[in-house]
């Protein structure tokens, strides 16, 4: 649930808002007042803690964008593993920038995988996702993945770090409608399962970042030392661009992903210089890039 303003020029800000009052997706304090706080301190309903708009992408002709959830809304199966797997997809026809329209609404079933950290009972979990990347025609690259294994977190394994690919095509069902819109508007159950005659889009797993074989050739890797060569915990990013430096008419593609560091460092500056900034955890985590050589079909698009 959101307030949206318009800023004139086909600009917009949004203000999201939980039971009535603003509130923004997390419930724990600013960094720069830590009296503050979110109330209530969980959503009853809509998004859950940190789990809004996470993937946010436009078609190759620049007249559709779409915006995915990080996982399942509360009204869905979240906030809690394995349940959050159905998260929405939004689309808006942009062809006229300065009256977008909400026009198509779709789900995607986000993969699972296994904590071997975890309790029995607990160990299936939801790979939220972290980005998406139009390739046209219905089809998109997902940045799926785990949390909390990485350069300066607890574990140093990763389980499951993707770039997968889904589809839309032929199937997936438009749940665009003013009940499944509404503030407890529902299209699963509370345990994650999508409700009959809804058809979620074609998902299939592509690119795993933690082949320790393929990483090694470039001094990093996934698991063992807590070192600078450890893979970072967050991947947040995807970019394309041609191999052959033009149009990638033979369907040969870099696909780039970029790590967020979380302003983990022990050197830090804020304010132009003025401050100097060192995270509590006493770790330095570098911004760190992974580049793959892919082929895409040659009816695909991904240059957006």
């Amino acid at each position: 649930q959101s307030e949206i303003h318009s800023l004139g020029e086909g600009r917009f800000f949004i203000l999201p808002r939980r039971n009535g009052s603003i509130s923004f997706s997390a419930n724990s304090p600013p960094i720069y007042d830590p009296t503050r706080a979110a109330v209530p301190a969980d959503p009853q309903s809509g998004r859950s803690n940190n789990q809004g708009l996470e993937g946010l992408t436009i078609s190759p002709d620049g007249k559709t964008l779409y915006a995915l959830l990080q996982s399942a809304l509360i009204n869905d199966g979240g906030p809690d593993n394995p349940n959050r797997r159905q998260a929405r997809l939004l689309e808006y026809d942009i062809h006229n920038a300065k009256k977008p329209e909400y026009t198509n609404e779709y789900v995607v079933t986000l993969p699972l995988w296994t904590d071997p950290t975890a309790k029995k009972s607990k160990q299936t979990k939801v790979a939220a996702q972290s980005e998406i990347h139009s390739l046209g025609e219905g089809r998109f690259f997902i940045l799926a993945r785990d949390s909390g294994s990485g350069r300066g977190a607890s574990s140093t394994t990763s389980i499951y770090r993707h770039i997968d690919i889904f589809t839309l095509a032929p199937n997936a069902t438009d749940i665009k409608s003013p009940t499944n819109d509404a503030i407890n508007g529902s299209i699963a159950s509370p345990t994650g399962v999508l409700k009959p005659g809804i058809q979620a889009a074609t998902y299939c797993s592509f690119l795993d970042f933690n082949v320790n074989s393929e990483l090694g050739r470039f001094g990093v890797h996934n698991g063992g030392a807590q070192d600078a060569g450890l893979l970072d915990e967050k991947w947040e990013s995807i970019a394309v661009v041609p191999v052959d430096g033009k149009e990638g008419k033979d369907g040969e593609y870099y696909v780039f992903s970029l790590a967020d560091n979380d302003f983990i460092t022990q050197d830090g500056y804020l304010n132009g210089g003025q401050y100097r900034y060192a995270d509590a955890s006493g770790f330095n985590v570098d911004t760190q890039a992974l580049v793959f050589q892919v082929q895409v079909p040659l009816n695909a698009d991904p240059l957006t």
